[in-house]
């Protein structure tokens, strides 16, 4: 599966060759922030599935936390 993506080309330029003076591939930098990218948005959208769903729940902070700790308690008996 391949993708074209087009840049402004002085913008590209500037970018490979400050990739290049940090003896770096342009096109690897970018691959690597594209995944940054995705990970740190799929976390975000976890979190926010996490907060509707305490919210749905009705619980507050602090009975979260007292549940999960009789939790761990039950559970090193």
């Amino acid at each position: 599966m391949g993708a074209s993506v087009r840049f402004q080309k002085p913008l590209w330029d500037q970018f490979q060759i400050a990739a290049r003076r940090r003896r770096r591939n342009p096109v690897n930098i970018l691959k690597e922030y594209m995944e940054e990218c995705l990970e740190a948005w799929e976390d975000q959208r976890l979190d926010e599935e996490i907060i509707r769903d305490v919210r749905r729940s009705g619980l507050r902070e602090s009975d979260a936390v007292a549940v999960v700790r009789r939790y761990r308690q039950e559970k090193r008996k």
